[in-house]
């Protein structure tokens, strides 16, 4: 089961000034994260989401602070976007890496420093927005036949998922997230973004086995969501 072990909250917390002498508030912390290797998983992908786990709970652990103290805006439809391309971008050192066996298979744990500043939320939301404008230009086959890169960028990938949920694309969001999900079968993120998906187009039955799924890969919000929620849609859907 996948785990995620925030090490160190805060390693600092403090202005730094830049070159122009606008000073910028940056957050600096040790967190761990860790992805469970399955069938067919490459050690590329295996890596690139134990990382990216790190790195996507120090981004939203910076940003409840940043936003208290009003360095970045409260996103509400836009934040899984905005964390994730921010969490693709920050500025990282890894301390350590490794690989021990389990039950279920074989987990790996990535260990970072990542420095996370209220400019990056900027920046993430500006490329956020370039990134739609193209989406909105991609021609009806690209939409029915997505192109998956292969690159091992999970942020900006799970980010576009967001953006076609948030803008009432279900169809095309539901079509991409499938092809995403040949290329990490085991991302509990991948499954939690499908549940909302069949949620709005009113298919209880299948949002609820992305949510088993999604529960089974180790999302917390996807296990709280199966304990809690017993009828969609008017749809008895509790054991």
């Amino acid at each position: 089961m996948l785990k995620f072990i925030i090490s160190a909250l805060f390693l600092a917390l403090f202005n730094v000034g830049s070159a122009q002498g606008v000073e910028e508030d940056v957050v600096v912390l040790e967190t761990e994260g860790s992805y469970v290797k399955g069938v067919g998983d490459s050690k590329q992908v295996t890596k690139g989401l134990a990382l990216f786990d790190a790195k996507r709970q120090a981004v939203e652990s910076a940003g409840r602070y940043l936003s208290k103290k009003g360095f970045i805006e409260v996103y509400e439809m836009k934040k899984d976007e905005i964390y994730n391309i921010v969490a693709e971008q920050i500025e990282v050192k890894t301390l350590e890496e490794k690989c021990d066996p389990i039950r279920d298979g074989v987990e790996c744990a990535v260990r970072i420093t990542a420095r996370v500043r209220d400019s990056d939320f900027v920046s993430a939301e500006m490329l956020n927005r370039k990134l739609e404008l193209e989406d909105l230009k991609q021609p009806f086959r690209e939409e029915m036949g997505p192109t998956i890169p292969k690159a091992i960028e999970p942020g900006m990938e799970i980010a576009r998922a967001y953006r076609l949920l948030r803008r009432r694309e279900w169809r095309r969001a539901i079509i991409y997230l499938d092809r995403l999900e040949t290329k990490y079968p085991h991302w509990h993120e991948v499954h939690m973004a499908k549940a909302i998906g069949y949620y709005v187009l009113h298919e209880p039955v299948s949002m609820m086995k992305a949510l088993e799924k999604a529960c089974r890969l180790g999302n917390k919000r996807a296990c709280n969501d199966l304990e809690i929620i017993k009828r969609v849609h008017d749809v008895d859907i509790a054991p």
